[in-house]
C-alpha cells in the first residue's frame, strides 16, 4: 500500500493545478471509471456585499467562540472564518439487505447501522470580485475541507487519501471503501484570486467540488440525508484544476476551466485535462422572473483510465423556482455519454431527470419532495447488464428543534420513506425490482 502524507497532498494541490492539467501523472491501473464515487458543490460565485441595511447574520457557534479570543479577532481582521458540521445517521431496508449494503444507494449505504457519515472542519476567507475590479485591487482568499467519516471512502480524489475505490488506483492510502469505515480525506483545498479586469474576475486553482449536479456532498446543502442516482452515478464528485468565473450582469455568470478529470489530484488517470465550464442565468426583467434561476454545465474530455480518446461528454442542466418564501421547486435533467464505454458495444449514454419541492410550514418543519428517473444505457454506471431505467420517489421533514436558539437553530432532524423501482431485478444485489427504505440523519452546523 502506497502511504501519503495528507498535508503533502494538500501542499501540492494548488500547484499541480497549474502544472498537472497540462503534464499529467498516469496511475498504475485499468480500473472502470465508472461514476461509483462521484461529487458536493459550493454556491458558484461569492455574494457581492450586502447592503448596509441588512441585519448582520450570526455567527455559528465555534466563530461566536472564538470571536471571545485574540483568534478570533485575528481571524476577523483577516475576513476568515473557521467551523465546519458533524452529521450521523441510520437506513432501513424492506429487504435483508446482503452483507447489510443497500443496491444503489451513494453515502447511505449501510443497511441498520448507525453511521458517522461526516464530521468536516473548513478554512474559509471568500474574495469578493465586483469590489476589487471596483477597487482596482487583487484579493485572495480560499478555502480547505477536511472531513472524517463514512462518506470519505467514497469521495476520495487519485493521489490524496485516495484507496481503490478510486479510478486508475491500484493501491492507496487506503486499503478500500470500508476500509477503515471512517476515513480522512480533504474534500476541498484552493486559491482564489479576484482580479480587477471588467466588472470583476475570480480564478480559482485547486481541489474543489464539481459545478455538476443540484445536489451536493456538503449534507447541510441538500433536503434529504439519501442522495439522487444522478448524484451518485451520473456526475463526478469533484475535481483539480484552473477554473475562471465572470459575472457579465446580474442576468449572466460564466465559468469555465480545465482540470484532470473525474476525481483526479495529484495524479492522473490518463494524463489528459478536460473541459469544465458553466453559464448561470438569474433573469432580472421582472418579478416573476426573478424568481428563477437557469444554469447549464458542461463536462468534456477523456475519464477513462489509459484512454485519451475516450472523450466523455455530460450536460447539466438546472432550474430553480423561488415561488413564494415557503415554496421552491427545482428540476435537475444531467445526459451523459462515453464513446468506448462499453467495449466491443461501443457508446454508452447515461441520463435522468429529478424534481425537486421543498415547502417551510413554519420555523420548525420544511417538508421536501423528490422524483426521480434515472436511465443507464448498456448498464455503464450502475454495473448491470444491459439497458436499465430506476425511479425513486423520496418524502422526508427537515426539523428544527430548536430555531429560536442561537446554537440550537444549527441543529436539523431528516427523518424520510423512499421507494425505489427498477425495470430490472437491480436491487437487492440484484435479485429484486423494488425496495423501500427508511431513513433518518440528523447534522449540527458549528
Amino acid at each position: 500500500m502506497l502511504h501519503r502524507k495528507g498535508m503533502a497532498g494538500f501542499a501540492a494541490c494548488a500547484a499541480l493545478a497549474c502544472a498537472g492539467v497540462v503534464n499529467g501523472q498516469t496511475a498504475d491501473t485499468d480500473s472502470a471509471l465508472h461514476p461509483y464515487y462521484l461529487q458536493a458543490t459550493q454556491p458558484a460565485s461569492e455574494p457581492a456585499s450586502a447592503p448596509a441595511s441588512a441585519p448582520a447574520t450570526p455567527p455559528k457557534p465555534l466563530m461566536g467562540l472564538l470571536e471571545k479570543t485574540p483568534v478570533g479577532t485575528f481571524l476577523d481582521n483577516a475576513n476568515t472564518t473557521v467551523g465546519g458540521y458533524i452529521d450521523a445517521g441510520f437506513t432501513f431496508s424492506d429487504k435483508h439487505a446482503p452483507g447489510n449494503v443497500i443496491t444503489g444507494r451513494v453515502f447511505d449505504s449501510r443497511n441498520e447501522h448507525i453511521v458517522l457519515d461526516q464530521l468536516d472542519f473548513s478554512v474559509d476567507r471568500p474574495v469578493d470580485y465586483g469590489k476589487a475590479a471596483q477597487n482596482h485591487t487583487i484579493d485572495i482568499g480560499g478555502h480547505v475541507d477536511f472531513i472524517l467519516g463514512w462518506d470519505s471512502g467514497l469521495i476520495h480524489s487519485s493521489g490524496i487519501f485516495d484507496s481503490p475505490a478510486v479510478a486508475g488506483v491500484a493501491s492507496g492510502f487506503y486499503g478500500g471503501r470500508a476500509d477503515p469505515e471512517n476515513q480522512f480525506d480533504m474534500t476541498q483545498a484552493y486559491i482564489d484570486f479576484a482580479l480587477p479586469v471588467g466588472s470583476g474576475l475570480r480564478v480559482r486553482v485547486g481541489k474543489f467540488v464539481t459545478l455538476l449536479g443540484y445536489e451536493v456532498i456538503n449534507p447541510t446543502g441538500n433536503p434529504f440525508y439519501s442522495h439522487s442516482y444522478m448524484f451518485g452515478f451520473a456526475i463526478p464528485f469533484t475535481q483539480t484544476g484552473v477554473i475562471g468565473e465572470y459575472k457579465f450582469n446580474d442576468d449572466w455568470l460564466l465559468d469555465a476551466g480545465i482540470t484532470r478529470g473525474w476525481n483526479q489530484s495529484t495524479k492522473d488517470n490518463n494524463g489528459d485535462p478536460d473541459l469544465l465550464a458553466g453559464v448561470t442565468y438569474t433573469p432580472q426583467e421582472s418579478d416573476f422572473l426573478k424568481k428563477w434561476k437557469f444554469i447549464l454545465n458542461l463536462s468534456e474530455g477523456p475519464q477513462a483510465t489509459h484512454d485519451n480518446g475516450d472523450w466523455w461528454t455530460v450536460f447539466d442542466f438546472q432550474a430553480v423556482y423561488t415561488a413564494t418564501d415557503k415554496l421552491t421547486l427545482a428540476l435537475n435533467i444531467d445526459y451523459g455519454d462515453a464513446p468506448h464505454a462499453a467495449g466491443p458495444a461501443g457508446t454508452a449514454q447515461w441520463y435522468g431527470v429529478a424534481g425537486y419541492g421543498a415547502y417551510v410550514l413554519n420555523d420548525y418543519f420544511t417538508l421536501n419532495g423528490r422524483a426521480e428517473w434515472y436511465g443507464d444505457n448498456k448498464g455503464f454506471t450502475l454495473g448491470a447488464a444491459g439497458n436499465q431505467n430506476v425511479y425513486e420517489f423520496t418524502v422526508g421533514v427537515a426539523i428544527k428543534p430548536f430555531p429560536s436558539d442561537a446554537i440550537g437553530q444549527n441543529f436539523v432532524i431528516r427523518p424520510e420513506l423512499r421507494v425505489d423501482y427498477s425495470d430490472k431485478k437491480f436491487l437487492n444485489s440484484g435479485t429484486d425490482h423494488q425496495q423501500a427504505t427508511i431513513g433518518v440523519d440528523a447534522y449540527f452546523i458549528f
